[in-house]
C-alpha cells in the first residue's frame, strides 16, 4: 500500500473534512476518499463517521492514529537512512599502481557514466602497492585497488583481469646514433626510481649493474619523454608506445628482453555492493582476457 494513504488519512482525521484535506494535500476529493476506502478496506473496520459535510473518526479510526504516526515516522527514517546509502552509491574511487590501467579502464568507466550520470568516479595513481593496500584494505577509502603485483592480502577478494607487456624501446634518431645496435647494454639508460612499479620486474630481465643510468624517474609518461627526446633506452608499457613503434618513430628491441605482468582488481570482502560498483565489476570480468 503507498504511504500516501496514511497521510490522506491523518490529515482528514487533522481537518474533518475531505475536501479541506484534498485542498491541502493537492489532490482532488475523490483521490482522498480512495485513500480512506482503501485504508478501510485493508483493515476491516470503518474509519470515519459522515455527519453531514463532517466527518469524525470512529473508535477505530481514533485508535488507528497513533499506529498511523509511527508508520510514516519510521518511513521518512528509513528514507534518511537509506539516503547515506544513495550518497555513497554515487561515488566510485579507484586507485591504480601505473598509469597505464588508465587506457583499460577509459572505455569501462565511460560506459558507466552513460549508465550513472550522477557518478562521482574518481581514479587516483599511488606511488606504491602498499600505499593503496593500505588505503584500500585498512582505511576502506577506495572501492577498487588495480595493482600489477600477485598480491591479495586477508579480507580482500581479487580478479586477474589484463596481462601488461613491457618492452625496451628506443627513439629512431638514438638507434642510428648507436649503429642499429640492438644490445640494450650498448644504450644510455633511462630508469624508474626505486619504488616505481616497473622496477621488479626490471630486476628480473637485466643485470642493473651493466646498464648506464642517466635518470630515473617515477613514471612511465615522464620515462617515455625522455625516450622520445633521445635521452636513452626504457622499459615501457607496449600499450604506450605501440604506435610509435609501427610508424618506425621507436625501436623494439628484442624480444628477448620483454617481460609481462598481469594486473588484478582487489576489492574489500564485506565491500556493499551499490548499483554502480556491482555494474563496474562486471564490466571489468566481461573484458578480461
Amino acid at each position: 500500500m503507498k504511504i500516501q494513504v496514511y497521510r490522506s488519512f491523518l490529515t482528514v482525521a487533522q481537518c474533518k473534512s475531505f475536501t479541506q484535506a484534498a485542498e491541502f494535500l493537492n489532490f482532488t476529493q475523490p483521490t482522498i476518499s480512495n485513500h480512506i476506502a482503501a485504508l478501510e478496506e485493508t483493515y476491516g473496520v470503518a474509519l470515519f463517521v459522515r455527519e453531514g459535510k463532517n466527518v469524525y473518526l470512529t473508535a477505530a479510526g481514533q485508535a488507528f492514529v497513533p499506529e498511523a504516526q509511527k508508520i510514516l515516522q519510521e518511513y521518512e527514517e528509513s528514507i534518511k537512512f537509506m539516503s547515506a546509502f544513495k550518497e555513497q552509491s554515487m561515488h566510485l574511487r579507484i586507485a591504480v599502481s601505473t598509469q597505464v590501467i588508465n587506457s583499460y579502464l577509459l572505455d569501462i568507466l565511460t560506459r558507466i557514466k552513460k549508465e550513472f550520470p550522477e557518478l562521482d568516479i574518481v581514479v587516483d595513481r599511488r606511488m606504491t602497492i602498499e600505499e593503496i593496500l593500505d588505503r584500500t584494505v585498512k582505511e576502506k577509502y577506495y572501492d577498487f585497488a588495480f595493482v600489477h603485483m600477485d598480491v591479495q592480502p586477508l579480507y580482500t577478494k581479487r580478479v586477474r583481469l589484463w596481462q601488461e607487456k613491457l618492452v625496451w624501446v628506443c627513439s629512431k634518431q638514438l638507434y642510428e646514433r648507436f649503429e642499429s645496435s640492438m644490445n640494450i647494454y650498448d644504450y644510455p639508460f633511462v630508469s624508474y626510481s626505486d619504488n616505481g612499479v616497473y622496477y621488479n620486474v626490471l630486476l628480473e630481465k637485466v643485470d642493473m649493474k651493466k646498464l648506464k643510468k642517466v635518470v630515473s624517474f617515477s613514471d612511465s609518461d615522464t620515462v617515455l619523454e625522455a625516450v622520445k627526446k633521445s635521452m636513452g633506452i626504457a622499459f615501457v608499457p607496449l600499450t604506450k608506445v605501440k604506435d610509435d613503434i609501427r610508424s618506425g618513430a621507436m625501436i623494439k628491441f628484442s624480444d628477448e628482453y620483454d617481460a609481462k605482468f598481469r594486473i588484478s582488481v582487489l576489492y574489500d570482502y564485506e565491500m556493499e555492493f551499490t548499483q554502480p560498483k556491482k555494474r563496474f565489476l562486471d564490466y571489468l570480468q566481461a573484458e578480461r582476457e
